[in-house]
This record gives C-alpha cells, sequence and structure tokens, in this order.
C-alpha cells in the first residue's frame, strides 16, 4: 500500500488519482495516518448491489415536513 502526505495529495491529485488503478493509497498528515484512498473500481465492489430503502418502513412524520426544515434553519 502505497502513502502519500496531504501536501502530495494537494500538488499531485491527477497522480495519484491514477495510481489507484494499482493499490490503495493512505494519506497521512504530520505521520499520522488520516485517510485511505480506495478506488470505487476494485473487485471488492463488483457485484455488490447497492442497499435500497424500503420507504413503507421508514418512520413518519407527524406533520409538514417544511414546518421540520423551517424550525432547523431558525433554530428553534
Amino acid at each position: 500500500m502505497r502513502t502519500a502526505t496531504v501536501r502530495e495529495l494537494q500538488t499531485n491529485t491527477l497522480e495519484l488519482v491514477r495510481a489507484l488503478a494499482h493499490d490503495d493509497i493512505i494519506i497521512t498528515d504530520q505521520g499520522q495516518h488520516v485517510a485511505v484512498l480506495k478506488s470505487v473500481y476494485r473487485a471488492d465492489l463488483i457485484g455488490k448491489p447497492f442497499p435500497k430503502r424500503d420507504i413503507r418502513k421508514m418512520p413518519k412524520a407527524k406533520g409538514d415536513s417544511t414546518d421540520y426544515i423551517s424550525g432547523d434553519r431558525d433554530g428553534r
């Protein structure tokens, strides 16, 4: 697994993205691992369906959803 610093990620993003075809990349910040870049086209994602939500099993909201959105926006 290849490693790159945050600064390398900023300056060489295109090169690192292209390198993902071959291997995952660990991003480090001041020597600490902070992230892992993985390709979405790797074999671990092939054949796995995207999870679907059954709307009938979702919790029902009481009232109009615009009341909740307005309240959240206004800090109520």
